[in-house]
């Protein structure tokens, strides 16, 4: 019997790097990714839509053929993408779309691997990949930092909601600032169907947000790579007592102390 980490957003980032430290590390990996592009660290490579709860479900069947031979298994939630944008000006298919990808489909993948962790009475962690964002809203982002917040909320909910399992450890967070991956490259995707039906209002905020985005835009001091991400989801995953959060970069650090110490009225100037 074997380690087991299920690590979602497998393909790219922060997923694939946490692939290979798992791997390096002896833990047999299925990677879990919408589009599967060959994730060479992974034992096992399968599709996953977490949109649907319908196909997460569906996965149940190869989820439990690896947990029964596990004698630990790691979930790791890190699929997420950015749709950035004012709010008024966001669809309601934008909203679902994220919701389903941060909260919906990574809470019903973590139900699914905790009853059949319970059925062969097999540990299981649940680590979320979440964002500095979480916690500190911010102008045109308002829908991804939502969507991140209630990721928190819910995954904090579901540990609090199991705590009389017998297979569930922990659940813990990772808080990354800014990361060099796609993530730019991403949110300007999804960003171009907003900018169809963006109000005119916010015209030089839209600008900005594509200069900011766009290939080549400089990137922000202290920013993590995907490795450093990786480094403190695999502390979570092995630590005797794991914590409930996990920092990464001064930005998401500052923000814990801002928003824990300075007045609301204060935060909105500093973050404004």
């Amino acid at each position: 019997m074997t380690k087991l980490a299920f690590v979602t957003g497998a393909s790219a980032g922060i997923g694939n790097e946490a692939c290979i430290l798992f791997a390096r590390n002896g833990y047999r990996v299925v990677a879990l990714s919408r589009k599967p592009t060959g994730v060479e660290s992974a034992d096992l490579e399968l599709a996953l839509d977490l949109e649907s709860f319908e196909q997460i479900e569906g996965l149940a069947g190869k989820l439990e053929a690896e947990i029964a031979a596990a004698e630990r298994v790691v979930l790791v939630n890190n699929s997420g993408y950015g749709q950035f944008g004012a709010l008024r000006d966001l669809s309601e298919s934008m909203w679902q779309k994220q919701f389903s990808t941060h909260v919906f489909g990574p809470i019903k993948l973590a139900a699914v691997c905790l009853r059949l962790c319970e059925q062969h009475g097999v540990p299981l962690r649940v680590i979320a990949v979440s964002s500095v964002l979480s916690i500190v809203p911010q102008k045109m982002k308002g829908a991804y930092c939502a969507a991140k917040s209630a990721m928190n909320t819910a995954h904090e909910s579901f540990w609090f909601d199991e705590q009389g399992s017998k297979s569930l450890e922990s659940v813990s967070l990772v808080l990354p600032g800014p990361v060099k991956t796609r993530f730019r490259e991403h949110a300007l995707a999804a960003l171009e169907p907003v900018l169809e039906r963006a109000s005119a209002v916010h015209r030089k905020k839209y600008q900005a947000m594509e200069a900011a985005l766009a290939p080549g835009a400089s990137i922000k001091p202290f920013t993590a790579s995907a490795s450093d991400v990786a480094q403190k989801i695999y502390r979570a995953a092995e630590a005797t007592r794991p914590k409930p959060r996990y920092l990464v970069t001064p930005q998401t650090y500052a923000a814990e102390f801002i928003t824990r110490f300075i007045p609301r009225s204060i935060q909105r100037i500093l973050f404004s």
